[in-house]
């Protein structure tokens, strides 16, 4: 009787073990459109988030967009980007209350506003605002480059 509390306690203790050493892992992704053309598919561990377009190729009705999720979704946040050129100077910001919702801006509008400036490279950032008003951390989820 005694041997089988004490293999009792050892599982428990062992399982009790293994779930406090566990660690949450959740996986950020995101989509990215040219007009409504998913073009490139992201996550938080992708290394290289660089597209590249060729400035003659780039209509006036073109846009850039892009859907971002998490498997913990914020049912009371909003959805944040916004896109910076090389120099960290913030272009345009646009803003969703809708998880995985399009975030778009005008291409032709982001290039000629960074080409004032002599930009060729523009930085995309996400974030999440609680409903709080509080920020949660930026994350840079594509590098834009336009020849």
């Amino acid at each position: 009787m005694r041997t089988k509390t004490m293999k009792q306690i050892i599982i428990i203790f062992g399982l009790l073990t293994i779930s406090l050493q566990g660690q949450c892992d959740t996986l950020d992704y995101w989509h990215v459109y040219y007009n409504d053309s998913v073009i490139a598919k992201f996550n938080s561990v992708s290394q290289d988030l660089t597209i590249q377009f060729d400035r003659k190729d780039i209509k006036p009705t073109d846009t850039i967009s892009i859907r971002h999720g998490d498997d913990t979704p914020c049912a009371d946040c909003s959805f944040v980007l916004f896109v910076r050129d090389e120099k960290k100077r913030i272009l345009r910001a646009t803003e969703t209350k809708e998880f995985w919702g399009k975030l778009s801006f005008s291409l032709i509008d982001l290039i000629d506003f960074g080409e004032k400036n002599g930009s060729k490279r523009y930085d995309f950032l996400y974030w999440e605002r609680t409903g709080d008003g509080e920020n949660g951390p930026s994350t840079l989820v594509l590098q834009m480059i336009v020849k």
